[in-house]
């Protein structure tokens, strides 16, 4: 497999005029074992539809291109847009869009069909959290995603009841998840600041748990406005939270939490999804 290495992605960088934005999170990865792992663990096979944002100069878009996939890239720097499109001249299979990935989203349909494609990028991490959201809520939502991110986010992704936030209940809603291994900063050019983990979600869109099945008749807008609400105030007792956001009072909260068996002392935190479907139920039942 072609590989990337710091000097051949520092050479790149001088020629195209183009030095690492950190405040755009760019950060390339130069250990060729962490791309070797990502595509493992991303099981790509020939054939394989896969969508990569910010593929950089394309350490891993060429991984992705060699073990048979086709690749639609979303890269917004138009710095390193040269040197992608060199790529498809080698590559086929590369598709290369130019823009935000917020943006030119509703787009992407024309290349990338719900539940026919897999995510596979080493994301900015300032918009980790946005992307999983995004793609795991509305369509076209991948099979599967595989991300190189920060290893505080992937924890809290995967985090159980106790230590849970709105974003680990988000991506449990959806998905299965697990940390595959752990990344060094040293893996990466420059390096960053944290360590970073490659995080795998799967079971997208099959409800594997029920969860959404339990759900109804209401809504994931439902849930996550009692959520949000729930979550306003982390280190609060859940009676307080939900009482001040859904002005009620506190009286009749407490009585709702009771009738949804859960506690009304508890902290957001320790709620498990089913939970928080039950809280869910409970008080949309009064509107």
């Amino acid at each position: 497999m072609k590989h990337l290495g710091k000097n051949e992605i520092q050479t790149l960088a001088r020629q195209y005029g183009m030095k690492p934005d950190r405040s755009q999170g760019q950060n390339f990865v130069i250990d060729e074992t962490v791309i070797t792992d990502m595509v493992r663990a991303a099981g790509i096979v020939p054939g394989a539809r896969v969508l990569e944002i910010g593929p950089g100069f394309g350490s891993l878009t060429i991984a992705l291109l060699e073990a048979g996939a086709t690749v639609v890239a979303v890269e917004q720097d138009r710095r390193l847009i040269p040197a992608l499109h060199k790529l498809t001249s080698v590559y086929p299979p590369l598709h290369l869009v130019t823009g935000d990935i917020f943006q030119v989203r509703r787009a992407l349909p024309l290349l990338i069909q719900d539940g026919t494609y897999q995510l596979v990028s080493n994301l900015p991490y300032n918009i980790t959290s946005r992307v999983l959201r995004e793609f795991l809520e509305t369509q076209p939502r991948p099979t599967s995603v595989t991300v190189l991110v920060q290893q505080e986010v992937a924890e809290r992704v995967i985090a159980p009841a106790g230590a849970m936030s709105v974003l680990s209940v988000a991506v449990q809603l959806y998905a299965d998840s697990e940390i595959v291994r752990l990344v060094p900063p040293s893996s990466f050019w420059p390096a960053p600041a944290v360590t970073s983990a490659i995080l795998h979600l799967t079971k997208i869109g099959s409800d594997v748990h029920g969860f959404l099945k339990t759900l109804k008749p209401y809504s994931a807008a439902d849930f996550f406005r009692l959520v949000k609400i729930g979550y306003s105030g982390r280190r609060k007792q859940l009676h307080n939270t939900l009482a001040a956001g859904l002005k009620l009072s506190n009286q009749e909260v407490q009585k709702t939490l009771l009738s949804a068996k859960i506690s009304p002392e508890s902290r957001p935190q320790t709620l498990t999804i089913r939970d928080w479907i039950r809280v869910v139920h409970a008080f949309m039942k009064k509107q």
